[in-house]
């Protein structure tokens, strides 16, 4: 046990504090002493309810596991103050678990081929279970594929077809590779399938299956993200899917059912597991602690410190609710669920294998401090902040439109222009800090590391974020700007889904006048009534070399909408900027080095927006693809008047493929001719160490002469104990590098899996790996923990999957002076337009609004033939004369035989026009 000394020099505070103790063999009977504790937590909340408030209180969980079956609640009666906060901590040096998980003492029996069977307590059920605190799978087909989980293993199929339509009630699969098991009770399974435009992920139960016409019948769900389209065939492939909880499948080592009518558990154990003495658990909660409180009487001052949070169950088939005009929905929940409530901190605390969110700060929220925090295995989103629908002054969202039949256009009629939020029903002041998040989203896919919505002023610093399947931060709308991003360091993002940023924001807010997008359809004068204040993106390091699902794949995306954005001193690497429709975007001081060119989309005439003393350099080929990248930006559905926006200028461009500056189709005379960097220079930055990170330019580069400023290359991501590089697999030999929590200490490590202690090894200097290992690292001081530990595993393989994308920016090959700029490969004119087919260049599939074929119409001349028929620019042909048109050879052989109807896409609608008779005969 520590002395009671050793706990006063390590928590301060506490010195004139009321003390309170619970353990698990204490009793509720006990004073709550630390000789004589309490039992439960239940017990310890009513001995602070009836403590004097004059001095801070601590309540002190000792080691072991505390159980919950249903969430501890918050109310205001069990506030703090200021100079007297409630603290729930674990007790220093212990491990300390709450978990909505219930342990099981089963009685097991064979089954059959290798299964066994028990049976549970009458009335129990579960959708996860537990062996020796690791996660077990549900049956499922296709199985689980431990080598690699994600939609690009064996563990899912590509649906045969599907009605690509939210709510969808069918999918066809193909009998040839789908199991040839007949399942007795489909309804008790779950599909789980990725929406066709790859922007998330679907459930739905199983209503029924047609095995003659090889098809599912859905039932409930489909409510986990917005936008129209549903499961089925896009972008020239169809959804992934697996099916889960179904008796038949169960057929793998790890796998299990559950039979709620009888309460038969069936499970198949994994090599080298002994149900005699294993650890037996199975989720009964799905969250653990509420804080409840109203913007009137709320929660304060409120402490949850060093404890570890694990096991709440699944939520994707509750209730979902449409998230304004982002492209989310959420499901109003977490671990740790704040809402009415102030002056709150958590830290110091880890949160895994939990089934939904994390930590959902709901509403009304002001003041609070998530830090020093550690997530894994999340089922969806890390931390969220996330206001109310009503204090938004007029509150759309894409199910109004798209689902229900609500158009934007009659909602917005008298709609309120007053500035700012119409109630205090958001968080506002509140941030995350100093944390590491990975492995989140394992069943939601449009999910996030910190996702901010309906909030004013949140800042995320200090944040490692990786491991994810789409963003590692999303702000999904503009409702009310003020946030600051800044040391954050993101990479593996967007690993399962398309068209995203590993930084995502959407702006889709009251200027933002109907559903098309661009130009036409925003209103300039409105634009700060929501996104008040400026949000800054700044000193991150933004990783994105993945080869994209579909259409761009960003570091940084400022999709629809997204306004009053300052964007400076960040990091850029494998990937680059996106700047869709908005306003008042000022980027400068960036360092941009990949194969991905700069996307400047969809602008307003007006735009307001700024890009200047920026690095972009441009290098190697992007993944999945031969050839090398030629052009620096990718101009898309621009202004047709120049220059574009206020002011791009005084930038240092460099291509290390061809030496040569192409923007678009604009070589640099014709760039600067057209009112853009004519202070800029095109020239070699000359970066100081690339090779080990070290993006700053030498001096004498010519990007100081431009304005550029160097700034740190060594304060990103979180100050805890760190592993460098955090795991993963490896050829040859590892090096691997431990750093210190900030607070100071030393590190002591192991490398077969045990638990750091103070007398486990010291670390002296970087550790070279020869083997598979898994790292665990823990800063101690005077003996005693400093944080949580970090843990690492590396998997020694013969050749690596995927090299970093450093070796390509090392190795890119030269391409000929000559060569023709990718982005003007399939560009032709058809009866006096300029047409580009959309199919194969993602940034024009993104710029359209996920369009994957067709004909983009780049330029309509007044006086050609399509302007006569009421064509613009930027529409996609999609059909002619209710044929498909995929490309433009397919509309030149349409046009032949005259044309009498064209339906193009419009933004985000479908518009069919009718050819005047007399016109019809345009060849």
């Amino acid at each position: 046990m520590i002395k009671r000394s050793i706990l006063l020099i390590l928590v301060p505070v506490v010195l004139s504090a009321v003390e309170f103790y619970v353990s698990p063999a204490g009793d509720d009977g006990n004073p709550g002493s630390l000789e004589k504790p309490f039992r439960t937590r239940q017990r310890a909340q009513q001995a602070v309810r009836a403590a004097a408030r004059t001095t801070p209180i601590h309540v002190y969980l000792r080691q072991g596991k505390y159980r919950l079956s249903q969430p501890l609640v918050f109310g205001p009666e069990d506030s703090g103050s200021d100079a007297a906060p409630v603290i729930w901590s674990a007790f220093p040096g212990e491990r300390v678990t709450i978990t909505g998980s219930l342990r099981l003492d089963l009685k097991w029996s064979p089954y059959r081929d290798g299964i066994l069977r028990a049976t549970v307590p009458a009335g129990l059920n579960f959708d996860q279970l537990f062996v020796d605190g690791q996660r077990q799978v549900r049956a499922r087909f296709p199985n689980y594929d431990s080598t690699d989980p994600l939609r690009s293993g064996k563990g899912y199929q590509l649906v045969a077809d599907g009605s690509n339509r939210r709510y969808d009630t069918w999918l066809d699969f193909n009998p040839e590779i789908f199991t040839k098991k007949r399942w007795a009770r489909p309804e008790t399974g779950i599909v789980h399938a990725f929406q066709s435009h790859n922007w998330g992920n679907l459930q739905y139960r199983i209503r029924a299956v047609d095995w003659e016409k090889h098809r599912i019948l859905l039932g409930e769900g489909g409510w986990q993200m917005q936008r129209s389209f549903g499961i089925g065939k896009a972008r020239g492939s169809s959804s992934p899917f697996f099916v889960e909880n179904i008796f038949e499948e169960l057929d793998s080592p790890g796998e299990w059912f559950l039979d709620n009518a009888s309460g038969a558990l069936y499970f198949m154990p994994p090599p080298g597991v002994d149900l005699k003495r294993a650890e037996v658990e199975v989720v009964v909660s799905k969250q653990l602690i509420r804080l409840l409180g109203t913007p009137a009487r709320p929660v304060r001052n409120i402490i949850f410190r060093g404890i570890r949070f694990t096991g709440t169950g699944f939520t994707f088939l509750d209730a979902y609710e449409p998230l304004a005009r982002g492209d989310w929905a959420i499901h109003r929940g977490g671990a740790l669920y704040f809402e009415g409530a102030e002056n709150c901190r958590v830290e110091d605390c880890q949160f895994e294998w939990l089934g939904g969110n994390a930590v959902f700060f709901s509403g009304y929220n002001r003041r609070h401090t998530v830090t020093r925090c550690r997530f894994s295995h999340i089922g969806e989103s890390a931390v969220a902040f996330v206001g109310l629908p009503k204090a938004v002054r007029m509150y759309l969202t894409w199910d109004d439109e798209e689902i229900l039949g609500k158009r934007w256009d009659e909602l917005r009629k008298d709609m309120d222009l007053k500035p700012g939020p119409k109630t205090p029903d958001f968080p506002e002041d509140c941030s995350i800090e100093d944390a590491e998040i990975s492995d989140i989203g394992e069943v939601g896919k449009q999910t996030a590391g910190v996702l901010i919505s309906m909030s004013h002023r949140v800042k995320v610093a200090h944040c490692t974020i990786y491991n994810t399947p789409r963003a590692g931060i999303c702000i999904n709308d503009g409702t009310w700007g003020g946030h600051v991003i800044e040391h954050c360091d993101i990479w593996e993002t967007i690993r399962e889904t398309g068209e995203h940023g590993a930084f995502n924001s959407w702006g889709r807010d009251r200027y933002w006048l109907a559903e098309t997008g661009g130009p036409q359809s925003m209103e300039k004068r409105l634009v700060l009534l929501d996104a008040m204040d400026t949000t800054h993106i700044r000193y991150n390091r933004i990783v994105n070399n993945r080869e994209s699902i579909s259409a761009g794949s960003w570091a940084i995306d400022l999709d629809d909408g997204s306004s009053n954005y300052a964007i400076h001193h960040n990091l850029m690497l494998g990937s680059t900027l996106k700047l869709r429709d908005g306003y008042y975007r000022k980027v400068w001081n960036n360092v941009s080095v990949g194969p991905v060119e700069i996307g400047f989309h969809v602008w307003p005439p007006d735009s307001e927006d700024e890009f200047y003393h920026n690095i972009i350099v441009v290098s190697g080929a992007r993944p999945g693809r031969r050839e090398p990248t030629t052009a620096l930006i990718r101009p898309v559905r621009m202004p047709e008047k120049y220059p574009w926006g206020k002011r791009i200028d005084e930038n240092l461009y460099w291509n290390t493929n061809t030496r040569r500056f192409l923007a678009g189709d604009f070589d640099w005379q014709q760039w600067q001719s057209a009112g853009h960097d004519r202070s800029s220079v095109f020239a070699d930055p000359l970066f100081a160490d690339p090779v080990h990170g070290d993006f700053r330019v030498r001096e004498g580069s010519p990007a100081l002469k431009i304005g550029f400023e160097n700034f740190p290359m060594d304060q990103f991501g979180h100050r805890m104990t760190r592993i460098e590089p955090p795991g993963g697999e490896f050829e040859g030999t590892q090096l691997v590098t431990l750093r210190m929590d900030a607070r100071g200490g030393e590190i002591r490590y192991t490398v077969d899996g045990a638990d750091p202690t103070p007398t486990s090894k010291l670390y002296t200097g970087p550790i070279p790996l020869e083997h598979t290992a898994t790292i665990r690292a823990r800063t101690f001081r005077n003996g005693v923990p400093v944080g949580s530990e970090a843990t690492a595993t590396f998997i020694k393989v013969p050749k690596l999957a995927r090299p970093s994308w450093l070796s390509g920016l090392l190795r890119a090959p030269d391409v000929p002076l000559g060569a023709q700029s990718e982005s003007g490969r399939s560009g032709r004119t058809w009866l006096g337009a300029a047409v580009r087919n959309v199919r194969g260049d993602p940034e024009l599939i993104e710029a359209t609004g996920g369009q994957d074929s067709g004909v983009f119409l780049e330029a309509v001349p007044a006086e050609s033939a399509p302007a006569a028929w009421g064509l613009r620019r930027s529409d996609v042909i999609v059909e002619v004369n209710g044929r498909t048109i995929e490309d433009i050879d397919g509309l030149v052989r349409a046009s032949r035989r005259g044309v009498r109807t064209i339906t193009v896409l419009r933004g985000y609608r479908r518009v069919t026009l009718d050819i005047p008779a007399a016109a019809r005969g345009v060849r």
